[in-house]
């Protein structure tokens, strides 16, 4: 019968072979903070293994290539020193609008979504209906449901019977029609749908009603107030929402520079702040579409500033237009926090050159 070796057996063999590791050779038992010579082998193992196991499991060796954690400023030269805003500026006003953007998305308060809260802003496709709820026109040129409802009112308006010439006059009534006037059927129908105001005699009232054009002018007598960035309605814009209204400003603000003395296509302060509380609203990982976008609209915010240097000193533009304290704070947000560093310097060329 065969004896087989056991488990035990096998690792205190002699004829195994030896492993790295493994103690082979005697090592003198010495204390840890042993610092004499060593007199004989036993004790020059000691050392060699106590030094071994101070040593690191991991040495990383340095990098001559390596670069800083804080990317390199980038030359500014001496001509663009009076021009450019400063570094230090620069990096307050990245920090300050950081912690925005944080206190943004996470609310230090709980707040509760409301349903209502859509119908805060118009749709996020109707650009002309943006640019009047920003301006501050009423509701129901902007609301999308008074723009529905006027919508369904002029397509019923549109599909109204034709009334007969002699009964358009407010002044005529069902006394004043032509007995000889032959009707049909669908005229006599017609006359049964008329208004109450078609049916019934002038009034004292009906003639002091203004007329549209009289309207029109009084609205526009009257000074708009634009609105403002509130949080609530910064709750019901997102990061696809703030990235499409960006594109409206940027358009906004070609318009502007192609019409630079209409002041209907004026860009104020109160845009320039709803641009930076749509920046606060954008992720800090975009795409390359939406990258694209908003390197648009720091340029757009730069030929602003490069129109009014070209422009002549002596033309004064109106109070509420947009400082170039504005426009230096959009640039620096879009360049700083998405790290678009090479803008600097297309700012630096452009605001240079004579």
């Amino acid at each position: 019968m065969v004896n087989k070796r056991k488990r035990g057996d096998r690792e205190d063999s002699d004829l195994d072979e030896p492993a790295p590791g493994k103690q082979i050779l005697p090592v003198a038992n010495l204390p840890e903070d042993f610092n004499g010579d060593p007199s004989d082998g036993m004790q020059y193992l000691f050392l060699v293994r106590r030094d071994a196991r101070r040593l690191p499991h991991i040495k990383r060796v340095h990098n001559p290539y390596e670069e800083s954690a804080r990317p390199p400023v980038l030359p500014v030269s001496a001509p663009a020193k009076g021009i450019l805003p400063c570094e230090k500026w620069r990096d307050t006003f990245q920090s300050h609008f950081r912690n925005l953007r944080k206190n943004l998305t996470q609310p230090t308060m709980h707040v509760r979504r409301s349903s209502l809260m859509q119908q805060l802003i118009p749709e996020k496709k109707d650009r002309d209906a943006w640019w009047k709820f920003l301006a501050g026109h009423p509701e129901s040129e902007w609301s999308p449901t008074s723009r529905a409802e006027s919508r369904k009112k002029s397509k019923s308006i549109h599909h109204a019977p034709v009334v007969p010439e002699s009964l358009r006059n407010a002044g005529q009534g069902f006394d004043t029609v032509p007995s000889r006037v032959q009707t049909t059927g669908d005229d006599a129908q017609a006359l049964l749908n008329l208004p109450p105001q078609v049916m019934t005699e002038p009034s004292d009232s009906n003639l002091a009603t203004p007329m549209p054009h009289d309207i029109q002018g009084q609205q526009e007598d009257v000074k708009l107030i634009p609105r403002e960035a509130t949080p609530n309605q910064l709750r019901g814009i997102d990061h696809r929402t703030s990235i499409h209204l960006l594109m409206y400003f940027a358009h906004w603000i070609n318009l502007h520079l192609q019409n630079i003395d209409d002041a209907s296509k004026a860009i104020t302060d109160s845009h320039a702040r709803w641009i930076l509380s749509l920046l606060a609203k954008v992720e800090d990982t975009v795409s390359a579409d939406e990258m694209s976008l908003l390197r648009n609209l720091a340029r757009a915010c730069l030929g602003i500033l490069q129109t009014r240097r070209n422009l002549s000193a002596g033309r004064v533009e109106a109070a509420e237009a947009i400082t170039d304290a504005s426009c230096w704070m959009v640039f620096t947000a879009v360049a700083g926090v998405w790290g678009q560093k090479d803008l600097w310097t297309d700012a630096e060329t452009a605001l240079s050159s004579p």
